[in-house]
């Protein structure tokens, strides 16, 4: 039972969540092979001063499309 939680901007559409929900959901179930129907995820939107997401002198340039993914899952057995 992973559990993602997606943080990002405000300003999305509820196409574009859901676009970001599905996609995340597909590649968390092949990344680690969890069933299908094992959904568990947590969108939370923040205004810009929130979520400061700055250049760490790589000259990365961001937007407001920054999206940040946490997933907390503990390893399953074979059984």
């Amino acid at each position: 039972m992973p559990l993602m939680r997606i943080d990002m901007l405000k300003g999305r559409s509820q196409a574009e969540i859901k676009q970001v929900l599905d996609i995340s959901y597909h590649v968390m179930l092949k990344a680690f092979g969890a069933p299908d129907g094992d959904r568990y995820q947590v969108v939370t939107q923040h205004e810009p001063y929130e979520m400061p997401v700055l250049d760490t002198g790589l000259g990365i340039k961001r937007t407001d499309k920054v999206i940040i993914f946490n997933l907390v899952t503990r390893p399953r057995t074979t059984e």
